[in-house]
């Protein structure tokens, strides 16, 4: 149950947290998230796939790896901006279109905001994962009688 939650919340962020009957938080991860991702898109924002993923070779960039695998953790958004690029590959007046980035001058700042967008999303879905699966003592709370740091 926890890894199709998880799942559902990798897909769309804040969902696996309302089917688990958490509404708030849930609802405020999809808002914020998805306003994020779209804040990017609108942006021009792009996902540009690694040109290599071997360490050996001459076009091997790690930055560009890691990039990636952070913007795959918004689920849902990545995998239809990767529908809509690739929609787009051949139509050089597309929106979408990778070529025309030179004419989009915040893309690189719309880029980042994917980024954002799918570590707030990893981060919200690992922390589902340890409230459902991970460890079951945990809660939000300290527990009755803890020590609090000050």
């Amino acid at each position: 149950m926890a890894l199709a939650l998880c799942t559902a919340n990798w897909l769309i962020p804040g969902l696996g947290y309302i089917l688990s009957r958490d509404m708030a938080r849930g609802a405020t991860l999809f808002i914020l998230i998805n306003l994020c991702f779209a804040i990017g898109i609108l942006m021009g924002g792009y996902i540009l796939a690694p040109v290599s993923w071997a360490p050996f070779t001459p076009n091997f960039n790690l930055v560009g790896i890691l990039t990636y695998l952070s913007q795959a953790f918004h689920g849902g958004g990545w995998l239809g901006l990767q529908g809509l690029q690739r929609a787009a590959a051949s139509d050089t007046s597309a929106y979408f279109n990778l070529t025309a980035l030179g004419s989009k001058p915040y893309a690189d700042l719309g880029a980042f905001h994917l980024v954002v967008a799918g570590g707030l999303n990893y981060f919200a879905t690992v922390r589902l994962w340890d409230l459902l699966a991970g460890n079951p003592q945990l809660s939000q709370a300290p527990a009755p009688g803890a020590e609090v740091a000050t």
